[in-house]
């Protein structure tokens, strides 16, 4: 059975582990999304959580990756820059700081600790 992102899946009995038998689970149901973040134009390869859990980076093939509020759904940043489709993004566990990679060789270390300016270092890589 086909089930698209927005209808609400059921877990059912051959789902759950094997277990006592109480009929309690450590496994949440599935459930319809509480938001879509929207404003890529190409396929989003990464995600990840910034510190705090209120925001989310997504890289795309758009050359872009995007910093949400998720809370409201909102764009905070569009970070650009990349010259080929991006592979990868990854957030700091513990500071406000992003890596992006693309298919252009680079990678780039986006700074957001400090609310009025936000830096970008870029790097290059090769690999063999």
């Amino acid at each position: 059975q086909q089930v698209s992102g927005e209808d609400e899946v059921e877990i059912s009995d051959k789902d759950e582990p094997d277990g006592d038998g109480d009929g309690s689970s450590d496994c949440p149901t599935v459930r319809a999304p509480l938001t879509s973040l929207k404003s890529h134009q190409g396929v989003v390869i990464a995600a990840d959580w910034l510190v705090g859990g209120k925001q989310a980076v997504t890289a795309s093939w758009d050359r872009t990756a995007n910093l949400y509020d998720v809370e409201t759904s909102e764009l905070v940043h569009s970070l650009t820059g990349h010259d080929q489709e991006l592979t990868h993004c990854c957030t700091h566990p513990t500071q406000r700081l992003v890596v992006t990679s693309s298919r252009d060789t680079t990678f780039r270390l986006w700074d957001f600790r400090d609310p009025s300016i936000h830096s970008v270092n870029v790097f290059q890589g090769r690999l063999k």
